[in-house]
């Protein structure tokens, strides 16, 4: 089994919490939908076809750079009467300066046609970061063997589910939480969400019974 790895970065990104509408709030971090949506954009894989193709896709999130959030005004344009008012204010949340290191495992055909457009980015549509004026610049890093991991605590840089962390060996580490959506069904409904644990930047210790090692690194995949 191996995994491929690349970089997800830009200036902005929003992944909008669904249960927010005009005052629209974002996860803090790339969730693994949203990853599978931007493979599939990158791709050029059909709406209707991308669950069926990114069913058996593993996904890792390695959160490099520190979270920025900025919330902005914006009037927008009501789509029913409103009252008879042309626009309504809105605040929307962003993060700012965002870079992710992903990994995903699947079958290696799969793997080999994302690793060719990739380094050639030969996208199909324009990859972006949870909304579509958020561009996304991608760099492709590797692909290496994936294998299990012999220890039963170590360190980890990746995302990972909140049950996996030991507190009180990470006192001197800024953790981040979030609960972010990682499973959805074709319909695009979210139907499981994951409380996570993750370092911008940093590693924490962790239990590592669900963990993979791809490399040096020690990946948990949703």
């Amino acid at each position: 089994m191996k995994a491929l790895s690349f970089r997800a970065s830009g200036d902005f990104a929003r992944f909008r919490c669904p249960y927010t509408t005009t005052s629209a709030l974002t996860y803090t971090v790339m969730h693994p939908i949203a990853i599978k949506g931007l493979i599939g954009a990158i791709m050029g894989i059909d709406y209707e076809d991308l669950y069926e193709y990114t069913k058996e896709m593993k996904i890792g999130i390695e959160v490099l750079k520190p979270i920025k959030k900025d919330t902005q005004s914006f009037n927008l344009v009501p789509q029913i009467k409103n009252n008879g008012s042309p626009t309504f204010p809105s605040r929307i949340e962003f993060l700012r300066d965002v870079c992710y290191r992903i990994y995903v495992i699947d079958s290696d055909e799969k793997l080999n046609e994302i690793k060719r457009v990739l380094v050639n980015r030969s996208y199909t549509f324009t990859p972006y970061l949870g909304a579509s004026e958020h561009i996304a610049k991608l760099q492709f890093e590797g692909i290496e063997e994936v294998n299990n991991v012999s220890q039963e605590i170590g360190l980890v840089n990746c995302t990972i589910p909140k049950e996996q962390i030991i507190l009180e060996k990470n006192q001197d580490v800024q953790l981040c939480l979030d609960r972010i959506p990682v499973k959805n069904e074709k319909t695009r409904e979210y139907v499981k969400y994951e409380k996570v644990v993750f370092v911008p930047g940093g590693s924490m210790v962790a239990q590592l019974n669900y963990v993979l090692k791809v490399g040096d690194s020690n990946v948990y995949f949703f």
